[in-house]
């Protein structure tokens, strides 16, 4: 009898599938037949086709049928062009030696392990194979860029036991001392949005004499002359709030529960509010001295850009981070980020 009833049940509930996935065939080749009509009608009158839109000639899949994951990670470039103040000590770049993990300066023809920390931000799409390029840059901006090594990883949905993925990568630094600059590109075919797909790191630490001094190299890899500002400021990674329980907004007073997209849209207006670049100037009690903080070169140009930083107070023991920024400056005076450093002034 309960077995009876059991295939009563599987049976109902693949008719019920089976009548949705007809109703959405048919309902796409209407769509799909009516278009064609719609041309073919257009075509024998003369009249000009329109040019494509979301509205009339294009069959759009219901957002429940087409998934698109969205591997990510901690990429200057991409959250720079969205208005947000970034950091060059890349969060999702970790160097070990051994166990141990590096901050500051790297030793010359030492064998280091680095660990890339992958994201998703799709909630329903997991993607497999998602490619992990590690490459490095001689220390600066628009340098030269030597490949390392190459892996996959399969990441999981975010929210998912398998988000973050972890991809492990061996590199022995170069023969010549010196600082260098790590990216890691992330590729996979049907990202839903690679613009979030290049991350890099690249910090360099000196103890404060009186200043503390660093130099690092700005290089024109264009085909053009280009004019170059280097700008300070001191933002940090804001620290991680403890996670509670909390009702979002809309759900509590009898409104509908907020969507994920209005969520996210939520998130990133707090974000701009909070960290927008610009909003975290070098403080007054610190000194910046860029030489030069404007530059002009040549295609495949280099020139050294000198860094001096400086406490006011005389006091002052512990360590500050300050951002260095390469901006490239169009003829109409847009700014367009091209690289920088982190830099590290440490006094004991």
């Amino acid at each position: 009898m309960l077995g009876s009833l059991v295939e009563h049940v599987r049976t109902a509930a693949f008719l019920l599938f089976a009548a949705d996935f007809w109703k959405r065939l048919a309902d796409g080749l209407k769509v799909l037949f009516a278009t064609i009509r719609m041309l073919l009608c257009r075509l024998v009158k003369g009249q000009k086709l329109p040019s494509p839109s979301q509205s009339d000639c294009c069959i759009q899949l219901p957002p429940d049928v087409y998934k698109r994951a969205d591997p990510l990670l901690y990429a200057q470039y991409y959250l720079m062009a969205q208005g947000l103040a970034v950091t060059w000590d890349n969060p999702d770049i970790d160097i070990f030696d051994g166990a141990a993990p590096v901050t500051g300066a790297l030793q010359p023809a030492h064998k280091y392990r680095v660990r890339v920390r992958v994201w998703n931000g799709s909630y329903d799409a997991p993607a497999v194979g998602v490619g992990v390029a590690l490459s490095y840059l001689s220390f600066g901006a628009q340098t030269v860029s030597h490949t390392i090594a190459s892996t996959a990883v399969n990441l999981g949905a975010k929210g998912t036991i398998d988000c973050p993925a972890y991809a492990e990568f061996s590199w022995t630094t170069p023969a010549i001392g010196g600082h260098y600059c790590l990216q890691a590109q992330l590729s996979w075919s049907d990202d839903a949005n690679p613009g979030n797909n290049l991350g890099q790191k690249n910090v360099n630490v000196a103890e404060m004499q009186s200043p503390a001094k660093f130099a690092f190299t700005v290089r024109n890899e264009a085909s053009v002359a280009r004019r170059f500002l280097i700008e300070a400021d001191c933002y940090g990674l804001p620290k991680l709030q403890p996670c509670v329980p909390e009702t979002p907004p809309g759900e509590g007073l009898g409104e509908r529960p907020r969507t994920r997209l209005a969520e996210s849209k939520a998130r990133w207006a707090k974000a701009l509010r909070e960290q927008a670049y610009g909003h975290f100037p070098v403080p007054d009690d610190w000194s910046v001295r860029i030489v030069p903080d404007t530059l002009s070169l040549q295609p495949r140009q280099e020139a050294e850009v000198a860094v001096e930083i400086e406490a006011r107070d005389a006091a002052f023991r512990g360590s500050k981070a300050f951002n260095v920024h390469v901006f490239t400056i169009g003829e109409s005076g847009s700014r367009d980020m091209t690289g920088g450093v982190t830099l590290t002034a440490t006094k004991g």
